[in-house]
Order: C-alpha cells, then sequence, then structure tokens
C-alpha cells in the first residue's frame, strides 16, 4: 500500500508538471516603426516575415508609425500613399500606430490611406472629430492560442502640443500628453494577458513612460530611429528597430496563468538580408518605373558628405530663387544624411525634401535674425539650422534644449547689423513651430521648397558644396 501511495504521488507530480507545462505559451510579434516609404527593402523584409510566419503561423506583425514620407515612389503617386499600404497589406500587418508624418498628406489623404489599409490604425491621446471619418481607435485587443493581447497606441507631442507635422493638416484634431492618457487605460491591464505599448513617442520618452508605466509588459516604439535591441526599464521591456525597414524586432512573450513570465527581443538585420521575397519584388520594380522622377536636373561635382552640405545647398536654393538676404533650412527638414557625385535627379530632390512646405518671406532686423535662430533650434529638436547668407556660431549647455545664445556674421565675415531690416525666408513648417518676438508676421509666397530647388539645380548645372560649413556649435558647463 505504501508504494502504491508513492506511485500515486509521484503521478499527481508529474501531471501537474505536464500541466504547467501545457498552459505556458509562446507569442512571437515582428515590430518595424519609421519605415518612411522604404519600398525597396520590401522584397527582403517579406522574406524575414515569411520565414518567422512558417515558424510561428500566429505571429502578429506591427508598425510602430511613421509609414510614409521619404520616397517620391510612394509619396508621389496618384492615390496617397499606395505603395506603401499596398506592400504592408502583402505583409500581412496587423497594426499601425499614428506617427507624426503621418499627416503629411493631410487628414483627409490619412483617411484614405486607413481606408486602404487591411489593418488598423491606434493612437489613444488623438481626438479627430467624427466628420473627419478617420476610424483610429485608442487601442486593439487580439487572441493569440487562448491569449489575450491589449495593443495601446501613443503618439509624440512637441512643445507646441502638437505631433511633429506642419499645423495646417492638424487643423480640428486635438491632442493629449500620452504620458497622461496611459494612465487613463491602465485598466486594459486587468482585462487581458499581455500589455504591449505601440508607441511613436522616441526612446527616451519611451523609457520615461516605462518608469511611470510599470503596468505595461513592453513597449514597441518609434519616432526617434533609435537602434535598439531590447532594454529593461521598471520591469518594462522597451525595443525600437532604428528607420526604414533596416532591421525588424523580434518579440518572444512567454505567458502562463494570465501574466507574462518571459519576455525577451532582439534585432533582425533586413538590410543585410540576401534572401528576397520574388512576387514582391515584382510589385517594387512596377513601383519604382517611374522615369519623370529619374530626370536628372544637376551635377554634383563631389559628394555631399553631410547634412549640412546638402541643407546649406537647399538654404541657397530658396535664398537664391526668392532674392532674399538670408535663407534658414531646419535641419529635421533635411531628410537625407549624404548625396554621392554625379547625377541629381527629380527624386533625390524630393527625397531631400519630401514635405511639400511652401516659402515665407519675412522682414527682420539683424536682432530679430538671432533670435530666429535660436527659437528656429528650440522648435526643431534634431539641432540648429542651415543657413545661407550668414554664418553663425551657437552656444549650448548641458544638453541641446538649453540655448545660451547665437552670434552671427555675414558671409563676408562682418558682423550681422541688428538695426538694419534684412529679407529672410524659411519654409513654412519651421515658420509655424517657431516662436519669437517679429514684427512682420511674414507672407507666404505660394512656392514650395522643393520647387525652388529644382529650378535652382536646373540653372546652376554643377554644384559642389564639398566642405561647406557655416555653422559652429560650443557647448558650456
Amino acid at each position: 500500500m505504501k508504494h502504491l501511495f508513492k506511485a500515486i504521488f509521484a503521478f499527481i507530480l508529474f501531471f501537474a508538471s505536464f500541466y504547467g507545462e501545457a498552459q505556458t505559451k509562446e507569442i512571437t510579434i515582428l515590430s518595424v516603426n519609421d519605415i518612411h516609404a522604404a519600398v525597396d527593402r520590401f522584397p527582403q523584409f517579406e522574406a524575414v516575415v515569411d520565414s518567422v510566419r512558417a515558424v510561428h503561423p500566429d505571429l502578429l506583425l506591427f508598425s510602430a508609425g511613421d509609414n510614409r514620407t521619404g520616397n517620391p515612389v510612394n509619396d508621389k503617386y496618384s492615390v496617397v500613399s499606395y505603395p506603401i499600404v499596398a506592400l504592408m497589406n502583402r505583409a500581412g500587418f496587423n497594426l499601425s500606430a499614428v506617427g507624426n508624418h503621418d499627416f503629411d498628406s493631410t487628414p483627409a489623404g490619412f483617411r484614405e490611406v486607413i481606408n486602404n489599409s487591411n489593418f488598423r490604425y491606434i493612437c489613444a491621446n488623438m481626438y479627430a472629430p467624427d466628420t473627419m471619418r478617420m476610424h483610429i481607435e485608442p487601442y486593439k485587443i487580439f487572441e493569440c492560442d487562448g491569449v489575450r493581447i491589449a495593443v495601446l497606441g501613443l503618439l509624440q507631442l512637441g512643445s507646441n502640443g502638437l505631433p511633429d507635422s506642419h499645423p495646417k493638416n492638424l487643423k480640428n484634431i486635438r491632442f493629449r500628453s500620452p504620458f497622461e492618457v496611459a494612465q487613463e487605460y491602465s485598466w486594459l491591464r486587468d482585462c487581458c494577458d499581455v500589455f504591449i505599448v505601440l508607441s511613436h513617442d522616441g526612446y527616451e520618452e519611451d523609457l520615461e513612460l516605462a518608469r511611470n508605466f510599470p503596468v505595461a509588459d513592453v513597449i514597441l516604439g518609434g519616432h526617434s530611429h533609435s537602434k535598439v535591441e531590447g532594454t529593461m526599464s521598471n520591469g518594462v521591456l522597451v525595443t525600437q528597430a532604428e528607420k526604414q525597414l533596416r532591421y525588424v524586432t523580434e518579440l518572444t512573450l512567454k505567458v502562463a496563468d494570465g501574466k507574462v513570465i518571459e519576455k525577451t527581443s532582439h534585432l533582425i538585420n533586413v538590410k543585410d538580408n540576401p534572401r528576397k521575397n520574388e512576387d514582391v519584388q515584382t510589385m517594387v520594380n512596377k513601383f519604382n518605373d517611374n522615369k519623370e522622377l529619374k530626370r536628372v536636373l544637376a551635377q554634383a561635382k563631389k559628394s555631399f558628405s553631410n547634412k549640412e552640405e546638402l541643407g546649406s545647398m537647399m538654404a541657397d536654393a530658396i535664398c537664391v530663387e526668392t532674392g532674399a538676404d538670408i535663407a534658414l533650412q531646419n535641419l529635421g527638414g533635411v531628410r537625407l544624411d549624404s548625396l554621392s557625385a554625379g547625377p541629381i535627379t527629380l527624386g533625390d530632390v524630393y527625397r531631400l525634401d519630401p514635405f511639400g512646405n511652401e516659402i515665407v518671406m519675412f522682414n527682420m532686423t539683424g536682432d530679430e535674425v538671432k533670435q530666429m535662430i535660436l527659437a528656429t533650434c528650440k522648435a526643431d529638436y534634431s539641432g540648429p539650422g542651415y543657413i545661407s547668407g550668414i554664418k553663425y556660431t551657437i552656444t549650448f549647455g548641458e544638453d541641446k534644449k538649453d540655448l545660451k545664445g547665437v552670434d552671427v556674421w555675414m558671409a563676408d565675415g562682418s558682423p550681422i547689423d541688428e538695426k538694419r531690416i534684412y529679407k529672410v525666408v524659411m519654409n513654412s513648417y519651421i515658420a509655424s513651430v517657431s516662436d519669437f518676438k517679429k514684427k512682420d508676421e511674414g507672407q507666404n509666397l505660394f512656392r514650395t521648397c522643393s520647387d525652388a530647388i529644382i529650378d535652382y539645380l536646373t540653372k546652376q548645372s554643377v554644384v559642389d558644396y564639398s566642405g561647406v560649413r557655416r555653422i559652429t556649435i560650443k557647448r558650456i558647463k
């Protein structure tokens, strides 16, 4: 009898162990962010997705926002953003957060994108009136193998309380702090086994959210283009996959008894993946078959090796084409890091400046020019802007938000006259979001910056901006 009880007890232990293992579920999620219409990388990307999905049929595929803007093949397409939407539909995306650049096609264009997508968009801190028919939800709940997964969408806001998009594209849409709104959805923790935040807020902001919102299991991030394999903050796993489908985050969650008991993430290299999905490559080839975008405007004598060289050329273009004395190009509006020597095409210009912002002209005193440089730097989190007609030294304290002052000289090296009136041009976005005192409210020239760059290059024929340096950055403690 004693041996019988031992046998029964051993069987119970074995059964309990087996049952416990059977109740542990594994969930796999792939996440990308800031695709920025990188259609050429989709054949490699979908090859990765196909291989992961073959092993994990219940795979979920997410985007953390900014699916468009950056490639004229997509951004200039006759149907708003059709190439990127068609490719995302083909890849089987399940969900996308709203990114600041998703508004670049105006609310009407974004609505068309949403309607053409086979997946939903989520954003909890955005409030569009029903008349816009945006059909954006605050969160989405999925069920995979009996596991309930809540995904909450959050969007970054700048110092003006708006996402980093032209204010004219955000009219009648209300936004609230993502940090405050997140707290209002903590109840999702109680009704789901897994709680994920799909955030287009930036890596540093995601770390701050994790510190104040530990009810989340994972934050899948975007906006700052950060390369993050996976960082634990206050028990929350924070990840981000850089930009333009160079990488994809693979997230693995193990769930037992309604709780995440293990969470890991790593980046899969897409850009160097030798495998391609040939069907997707055929789609991409058709989208790229645009002769007009390949039209040559000018020749670059030497390579543009950095953003200052490119930004200086952009500033020169709007300065020369408008007859202004001074021009400013915000750093965040320079969307290429470099440009090779040789032909500069129409497509290159639209990749460099994809926003379609118009030129605004101001009459400013030299003192107002100084204030303008500081204000535009503060408004553009990327850093100080590039210029034409002047040079300047800008001084920071401990970080780029701590502006100490600026010294400005004319192109010939003479100090700027603080009382003289100068004609100053800049794009309508940075003019709208920069806050500084000026007597002249400005005049819209109803000419896009990209059109001015195209005309400038066509007239120049050959350009050489190698080694151009017009700004100096100083830091003091």
